[in-house]
C-alpha cells in the first residue's frame, strides 16, 4: 500500500515558479489589483504600470491605521479618479490586525478575474495575512498573482550602520534607531494561530533585521526552547554587507548551527528551507515563525502558512518608525509571480 504524502511533502516536491521580470502589467476588466497605501516611492509603481495598457479593472486599496501623513493614499485616489478605475478601500489596523483576513475576503466578493496582490508597500504581517486569506477563497491560488516593485535604494547606508555601531559600543545605553524602534506588541492573530495542541517545545524561526528590539521582544515574550535564524542575503553585490551587519547588530554568529543565510529576493529558498525545518522538527516541536525579513521572504512565509495551518505566526509590531524618506527609494524593476501552481497543494 502506497503511503499518502503530507501537504508539506507535496509542497516541497512542487516545481515552484520563479519571479518574472516584466515592464508592464496588463489587467482585464474583471481583474482586481490589491495595493497598500504606504509611504515608499514604489507604492504607485504597479498601478501606474497598469493604467496605460489595461481596461477598466478594479482596485482595492488597503489603508493603514494609525495613519501616517506621508502615506500616499491621496495619490492612489487621484490616479484611480483620473483613469476612471473602480476603487474600494479597507482599513488595516497595525495595532489590532486580527480579523483582517475575513474583511479582506468580503472586499473581493464578486471578483471574477485575476487577483493581483501588490506586496511592494505591505507590512510583512499583512503579506502573510493576505496570502492565507486568498488561499481560503474558492479556487484558492488558481487566480492569484503576486505583483512586486523592487526599490532602487535600500537604506540605511553602510556608513550609517557603521556610525551607529560605533556609537553603541561607546554608549551601551543607546538604542539603534536605523529603521524602526521599539515593539508595540508581539502579535499573535487568531487566523494565523496554530491549529494543533501546543507542544512543550517550541522553535522560533526568526529573520534578524536592523531593528534588534524585534528579536529581543520575541525571545523574551515567547521563551522558545530553540531558535533558528534566517539571515537575508541581498541579490545585488552592493548590498551584501547588510547580512553581516544585521547579524552583528543582533549579536548572532553567522557560523553557528542555528543560522542559515538565504536570498532576500528568491522566495523559493526561504520556502524550501521552512519546509525542511518542518519536515525535521514538526513532530517534536511547534514552529513559531516571525516574518521580519524581506518582502519576498514574507511571501514565502505566507505560502508556507497557507498550506501548513499547524504553524504559528508571530510578529513584533514596531512602535516607532524613522522619517518616511529614510526607507526605500525609487523603483528599479517590476516582477510578477503567478501562484496557480500552488493551488494543487491541499492544506494540512
Amino acid at each position: 500500500m502506497s503511503r499518502v504524502t503530507r501537504p508539506d511533502e507535496r509542497l516541497a516536491a512542487l516545481v515552484k515558479p520563479a519571479l518574472q521580470s516584466i515592464t508592464q502589467f496588463q489587467f482585464c476588466g474583471d481583474d482586481c489589483l490589491v495595493l497598500c497605501a504606504g509611504f515608499e516611492d514604489r507604492v504607485l509603481a504597479v498601478l501606474e504600470a497598469a493604467v496605460s495598457r489595461s481596461s477598466a479593472f478594479q482596485v482595492v486599496v488597503i489603508t493603514y491605521e494609525p495613519l501616517l501623513p506621508a502615506n500616499r493614499l491621496g495619490e492612489i485616489r487621484a490616479v484611480c479618479d483620473r483613469e476612471g478605475i473602480r476603487k474600494t478601500e479597507i482599513v488595516y489596523d497595525r495595532m489590532n490586525p486580527a480579523g483582517f483576513g475575513d474583511a479582506f475576503m468580503r472586499q473581493l466578493e464578486g471578483i471574477e478575474g485575476q487577483v493581483f496582490l501588490d506586496v511592494s508597500a505591505m507590512s510583512r504581517l499583512l503579506i502573510v495575512q493576505s496570502l492565507v486569506a486568498l488561499r481560503q477563497r474558492t479556487g484558492g491560488f488558481s487566480d492569484c498573482t503576486i505583483a512586486y516593485a523592487e526599490a532602487s535604494t535600500y537604506p540605511p547606508s553602510q556608513q550609517e550602520v557603521a556610525d551607529a555601531l560605533r556609537h553603541a559600543e561607546t554608549d551601551p545605553l543607546s538604542s539603534l534607531l536605523l529603521l524602526s524602534s521599539g515593539v508595540f506588541e508581539v502579535m499573535v492573530v487568531p487566523e494565523l494561530s496554530s491549529t494543533t495542541v501546543a507542544s512543550n517545545q517550541t522553535r522560533l524561526v526568526a529573520f534578524p533585521s536592523f531593528s534588534p528590539e524585534q528579536l529581543t521582544a520575541l525571545k523574551n515574550e515567547l521563551a522558545p526552547f530553540r531558535c533558528t535564524f534566517i539571515h537575508g542575503v541581498p541579490p545585488r553585490d552592493e548590498n551584501r554587507w547588510r547580512t553581516e551587519a544585521i547579524a552583528r547588530i543582533n549579536r548572532i554568529d553567522l557560523a553557528s548551527t542555528d543560522s542559515v543565510c538565504i536570498s532576500t529576493f528568491d522566495y523559493r529558498e526561504t520556502l524550501d528551507y521552512l519546509l525542511r525545518l518542518y519536515g525535521e522538527h514538526s513532530e517534536t516541536e511547534r514552529l513559531l515563525v516571525s516574518p521580519t525579513g524581506s518582502k519576498m521572504q514574507a511571501v514565502a512565509v505566507g505560502l508556507f502558512r497557507a498550506i501548513q495551518d499547524d504553524v504559528q505566526i508571530v510578529y513584533p509590531t514596531p512602535r516607532e518608525f524613522r522619517a518616511h524618506d529614510d526607507y526605500t527609494r525609487g523603483v528599479r524593476s517590476l516582477y510578477s509571480l503567478p501562484l496557480r501552481a500552488f493551488a494543487s497543494v491541499a492544506t494540512g
